[in-house]
């Protein structure tokens, strides 16, 4: 369907996908730190969400509905993929070499700088692939555990607080933090095992 003949309820909730999206794509970059999104450019995730729906408004990229039929999959994989790859190929991105986030002790997302960005990449790269298969097996082993889940997937959106994590979820808060703890403890025993 083309942008224009959204309803506004339906362009906001668009938007509001297209900004969860970035908000992972930025989480993976290493671009989230106290509680803030921010490329080294200085945009956040909601910045290039709009960016992308304004470059769909005034033609700068040419939607096909036959070619993709769905308009926020477009959006995520042709137009904002493109603008944060435009933004880590300016002269002006500072590169930095950083692990992804790890859990906490009170299940909080960390993450952890190498020290001068001098590290050697091969170190980065098993560091953040020692990531990836913890998360892989911790999905897994709470594949029936729909609050597990939902607080795997907010975490890398970058939502860390156990308020905002049970209002995404719609469960109450007190459920995420007994959540927490059940993936704390798994998380635990996976890593005492690499």
């Amino acid at each position: 369907m083309k942008f224009s003949k959204l309803t506004q309820d339906q362009q906001q909730q668009l938007l509001d996908r297209l900004t969860i999206y970035a908000e992972r794509r930025y989480t993976r970059l290493g671009w989230f730190k106290n509680g803030r999104y921010r490329s080294p450019s200085g945009q956040g995730p909601d910045d290039v969400a709009a960016e992308a729906i304004v470059r769909l408004i005034e033609g700068r990229r040419n939607y096909d509905e036959q070619k993709h039929p769905d308009l926020l999959e477009y959006l995520k994989n042709s137009v904002t993929k493109s603008i944060v790859s435009h933004i880590i190929d300016s002269p002006d991105f500072e590169k930095r070499k950083s692990m992804p986030h790890i859990l906490t002790e009170d299940g909080e997302i960390e993450e952890i700088e190498i020290e001068n960005g001098d590290a050697d990449p091969s170190l980065v790269y098993m560091q953040k692939d020692l990531v990836e298969r913890i998360n892989a097996i911790l999905q897994e082993r709470f594949a029936q555990d729909d609050v597990v889940l939902g607080i795997l997937e907010c975490m890398k959106a970058g939502i860390d607080k156990p308020s905002e994590i049970a209002e995404y979820l719609n469960v109450k808060t007190k459920d995420v933090n007994n959540a927490q703890k059940r993936l704390r403890r798994e998380f635990d025993k996976i890593r005492s095992t690499f």
